[in-house]
């Protein structure tokens, strides 16, 4: 047997001292009258108060109360199994690590800033299934897709700035990735959700939005930075800065939001953009893809225990009926000796 409300029985606590008090109660009206009556002729009333019906009433009372607090607690035994629809949609995160996203216009970073968002979004899902894929100049699955968000979570505060080997930009190559696993899946409700500052060196990612489309994909985008750049840190392996990104010509570079290319994607494969420095718009994307159409993904048997909280209702409110109608007096009066 298990409880839903096993915070009840404190109550149990109050029912104990409603105890004591009726049996001090009790003994004092007993005493009482006795001082008035001597025990010949008491035995000659026809009241029954002070006498055994009393506590018989005392006793109704308090296990009528027990009951009570045993149907509060919620009891339940027993097992109900139901087919239960798990809807939802299939989320692949797209997050850029090459080295722009080091850059502080957003504090402390953005990339510290875009896995922040991501887990405040999936904060506010309940059953998508979910992936990540980070990208620079090449891309590798983070996290596999899923309906664990703990982990997912874990494998998003785990993305880091890409090695220096793979550093770039190549939005292509992400979205094939994405790509080759929405086609292992079956569900027709698929997102993608690119967050980056946009600066795509390569720019081949046109070759892949036509199969995105025709495998049924919405892009969204999520641009993160400022529109006038910032300069990119660079940084030893303890942390410590010790410059700025230079080019060819030992100028500091800056790394700037491209918007257009972020809402060029968004548009050809009808999703949004969205900028992330913009809060209102922000709020607006989560309510988004809250709000989106849900398909079903997946049938479970989901089993419950059957709550039995009527069985001590009904009984102590039987007790109590009976403790009303109760009479305070003998059925019938004693014959006068």
């Amino acid at each position: 047997m298990k409880f839903s409300n096993p915070e009840a029985f404190i109550l149990f606590g109050i029912l104990a001292v409603f105890v004591i008090i009726a049996i001090i109660n009790y003994k004092k009206k007993k005493n009482l009258l006795a001082n008035f009556f001597s025990s010949k002729a008491f035995k000659r009333l026809g009241v029954r108060s002070g006498g055994e019906i009393d506590f018989f009433k005392s006793i109704l009372i308090t296990v009528a109360l027990a009951f009570i607090i045993l149907a509060l607690a919620g009891p339940q035994w027993g097992e109900r199994y139901e087919n239960i629809d798990i809807k939802g949609i299939e989320i692949v995160f797209l997050l850029d690590t090459s080295n722009s996203m080091n850059a502080e216009d957003l504090k402390p970073n953005r990339l510290e800033v875009a896995r922040q968002l991501i887990i405040n979004v999936v904060d506010n899902l309940d059953t998508d299934y979910l992936g990540l894929v980070n990208f620079a100049g090449a891309a590798y699955t983070q996290c596999p897709m899923t309906v664990d968000y703990d982990a997912f979570k874990l494998m998003v505060e785990a993305s880091t700035i890409s090695p220096s080997e793979e550093q770039g930009t190549d939005f292509n190559d992400a979205f094939q990735l994405a790509e080759r696993t929405f086609r292992t899946t079956k569900s027709d409700r698929r997102l993608m959700i690119l967050i980056t500052d946009g600066e795509d060196q390569e720019k081949k990612w046109t070759d892949s939005i036509k199969s995105i489309k025709d495998l049924g994909v919405v892009i969204f985008t999520v641009g993160i930075g400022a529109a006038n750049g910032a300069p990119i840190p660079v940084k030893d392996k303890d942390g410590n800065l010790t410059g700025w990104k230079k080019d060819k010509k030992g100028e500091i570079v800056k790394s700037r939001l491209d918007e257009d290319t972020l809402i060029r994607i968004a548009t050809m494969t009808n999703g949004q953009y969205f900028r992330l420095t913009d809060a209102a718009a922000v709020d607006t994307f989560i309510q988004n893809l809250k709000s989106y159409d849900r398909k079903v993904l997946r049938n479970t048997l989901k089993s419950s225990k059957i709550k039995r909280f009527q069985y001590p209702l009904i009984i102590g409110m039987l007790l109590l009926l009976i403790e009303f109608i109760l009479s305070e007096k003998k059925i019938a009066w004693r014959e006068k000796q």
